[in-house]
């Protein structure tokens, strides 16, 4: 796991091995994984978590811990409480939104105060999928069928390369301690509904479903990166074109 992690890094230049990432840490199997890869891969990283207040004492024993995790590696540990609920209806914006504006300003502060080049997030293969049924019931043209990509501005997506059955493995061979959030499980928010009703109606029908799935979705990636080229020329020739009137 580890070479295959350090290799999908190079292979996809996401950062060099002299950049100080900071890493986007819930306490959830999935970012505990990344870390402990970033720990024994031996890059120079930081540790940033955000309580976002909405699962009462839960959301503290993931603060707690994530300081854990750090303080036994001896990292640099970054913490905010936010009122989530507040921010939301004060934007009138959904409580997963307004989380989600939260946590990348606050990553964003901390980029600035502390000189981290880049910020890594546990996103990974099933996410992909997941965000790919997302956008299309919502939808949208082909830049949101694209899937996530693996690197936006300071954003890398280092684990794009595993299922969440591999990180659940790593964590089983390695014992690493994390905590579960109970919400996964239940259907309440879009994402599970898709996670826990729809694929596997389609792992029923096809149990190579999900590989299938993601590279039907690089092929889209592909086909959005030659439209948007040809696009890009038509509008060049228009602009000379006007200017040579």
């Amino acid at each position: 796991m580890i070479e295959r992690f350090k290799s999908f890094i190079e292979e996809h230049d996401l950062f060099s091995g002299s950049d100080r990432i900071l890493l986007a840490v819930s306490g959830g199997i999935d970012s505990v994984v990344m870390l402990e890869l970033f720990v024994r891969a031996g890059y120079n990283i930081g540790i940033a978590h955000c309580n976002f207040a909405l699962r009462g004492e839960a959301s503290d024993a993931d603060e707690v811990l994530v300081e854990k995790i750090a303080g036994k590696h001896d990292l640099p540990f970054y913490t905010r409480r936010f009122d989530t609920t507040a921010y939301a209806n004060e934007n009138k914006i959904s409580v997963q939104m307004a989380a989600r504006e939260l946590r990348y300003a606050y990553f964003d502060e901390l980029s600035a105060q502390h000189g981290y080049d880049h910020v890594a997030t546990a996103h990974h293969l099933d996410d992909q999928i997941e965000t790919f049924f997302i956008n299309l019931s919502r939808g949208t043209g082909i830049a949101g069928l694209h899937g996530i990509p693996l690197k936006n501005e300071k954003i890398v997506r280092p684990l794009m390369f595993a299922w969440r059955s591999d990180l659940e493995a790593y964590q089983r061979e390695n014992k690493l301690e994390y905590r579960e959030d109970e919400s996964n499980f239940g259907t309440g928010y879009l994402r599970n509904q898709i996670r826990h009703r729809l694929i596997p109606v389609f792992l029923d029908l096809n149990p190579s479903f999900r590989e299938e799935m993601n590279e039907n979705i690089r092929r889209l990636a592909g086909t959005e990166k030659v439209y948007r080229q040809v696009v890009e020329l038509a509008a060049r020739e228009i602009v000379t074109k006007e200017k040579d009137m």
